[in-house]
């Protein structure tokens, strides 16, 4: 569609005019747009509008946020910003993001099978030992399991509580 003002250039936005019980429509390009804009301003201020009553305040437009990159198939969860305090969307963004949530925890993930079975905390360095709890804790809650995620959270307070006693 062309400018009906210019009838040069595409028109990008159709402008309507509502008077009475008539609807005047035209298309036009941006450039006819914001002339015709800045003529509506002039014209509200002749009938003894102010300037901040006419024009709108102007909102400074925010960066578009940057595409992820990664997407989980199954449920269109963001791989990005994964961290201790958050929890991937489902069952196959924790076996596409082993690797990395291991990055994270900075641990392996035990087997299912040893997940509810206490980890004898002596045979493993303190640091290491919280973020083992803090992941079988997060597994726990996953998996509904809130007793043994109560269980772990008491542990892991223990173990914080001792830590910061020595």
């Amino acid at each position: 569609m062309i400018c009906e003002v210019c009838h040069q250039k595409h028109a990008d936005i159709v402008f309507k005019t509502v008077t009475g019980d008539q609807v005047a429509t035209k298309a036009m390009c941006l450039a006819c747009a914001h002339s015709m804009q800045q003529d509506m301003v002039k014209m509200f201020m002749a009938l003894g509008f102010r300037r901040d009553q006419v024009e709108e305040p102007r909102i400074q437009e925010e960066p578009a946020p940057a595409m992820p990159r990664y997407l989980c198939t199954q449920c269109g969860r963001p791989y990005e910003g994964l961290d201790e305090h958050t929890m991937a969307g489902c069952a196959a963004c924790y076996d596409a993001m082993r690797e990395e949530l291991d990055a994270v925890f900075g641990s392996k993930p035990q087997d299912s099978a040893l997940a509810t079975e206490e980890a004898p905390v002596e045979a493993v360095p303190q640091e290491d030992a919280l973020s083992q709890l803090r992941y079988r804790m997060m597994e726990a809650v996953i998996k509904e399991r809130f007793e043994e995620a109560a269980r772990l959270r008491d542990q892991i307070n223990r173990l914080e509580l001792a830590e910061g006693q020595t």
